[in-house]
């Protein structure tokens, strides 16, 4: 239930994370996305190897008020204000949520000082009013994700610059790039099911995160499941509004010194007032270019 505990507010939910498997010193971890048998595959294949333990005991710290305190460079995540000026329902049309991306695109360029950046690609959730209670039926639209995880890998990274530039990515590989995450509610103060973050400082790169393949009907691409470790620092913010962006980082292909990738994922959340409307969000991913 929630805390208060020195005036910051603590909420205790539950999440879930990757069981630890001998078989994974084998056999690399995979998913299925879609249902083989619709596909022409054998039904005998299993539609993943992984198993998800859930933690009923985990911790996540409001930093509202203190969300200067936490940088992408220093932690792996950050809170960026900025007012968009298209509307709600433009964030459900394609063509209008463009001018939405191009105003990432300056924001994320001006913060970080990168010379190139491109959101390509964007994804909106819409909590269906039952979930997380299975309606027996296909979702119009995604919904939150309660399993700890990060979005990729530095070598899928290089591969997304790649596919996204073909026969210009080789120029593009020489320069550093990121991963970077922009995260918002669609309408607020949110307090359904939001995201939580975790302190990427803390995050060891070898014993929690696992390098698992993620198999679509014409793709392939690799992310990191995440083992519970009670070291994690998991951090939300509180009451977010359509103007605060939560930004995060999910690789970087060149700089194997670097922050992790930020494990996130969302959350039960005991403060949400009764009667509050479910979530929706916009997640866009971008690649953000250095030259130096």
């Amino acid at each position: 239930m929630p805390s208060k505990e020195n005036g910051a507010s603590h909420v205790s939910t539950s999440m879930y994370f990757l069981a630890s498997n001998e078989l994974f010193k084998s056999e690399k971890p995979y998913a299925f996305r879609f249902t083989l048998a619709e596909h022409g595959l054998p039904s005998s294949i299993p539609q993943t190897n992984m198993k998800m333990e859930r933690r009923d005991d985990i911790i996540i710290d409001d930093i509202r008020g203190n969300e200067k305190m936490y940088t992408l460079e220093k932690n792996g995540f950050e809170v960026i204000t900025h007012t968009s000026q298209i509307a709600y329902e433009d964030y459900y049309e394609p063509e209008k949520v463009k001018s939405y991306l191009q105003e990432l695109e300056e924001v994320l360029k001006d913060r970080l000082k990168a010379s190139h950046v491109q959101v390509f690609r964007y994804g909106l959730r819409k909590r269906h009013s039952e979930f997380p209670v299975s309606t027996g039926e296909a979702y119009e639209y995604d919904q939150p994700t309660s399993v700890a995880h990060v979005d990729t890998t530095p070598e899928e990274l290089s591969k997304e610059i790649t596919r996204q530039y073909g026969e210009e990515a080789n120029s593009w590989l020489t320069k550093r790039c990121q991963w970077i995450n922009i995260w918002k509610p669609l309408k607020g103060p949110l307090t359904d099911w939001p995201l939580a973050v975790c302190n990427a400082a803390v995050v060891d790169k070898v014993n929690d995160l696992e390098a698992a393949d993620l198999l679509y009907p014409d793709l392939a691409t690799e992310n990191y499941q995440v083992y519970y470790n009670p070291n994690h620092e998991w951090h939300y913010l509180s009451g977010q509004e359509v103007s605060e962006l939560m930004v995060f980082k999910q690789a970087d292909h060149m700089m194997q010194s670097s922050l992790p990738g930020v494990p996130h994922c969302s959350f039960p959340n005991p403060f949400t007032p009764k009667g509050e409307a479910p979530r929706e969000s916009i997640e866009a991913r971008a690649l953000v270019f250095y030259d130096d």
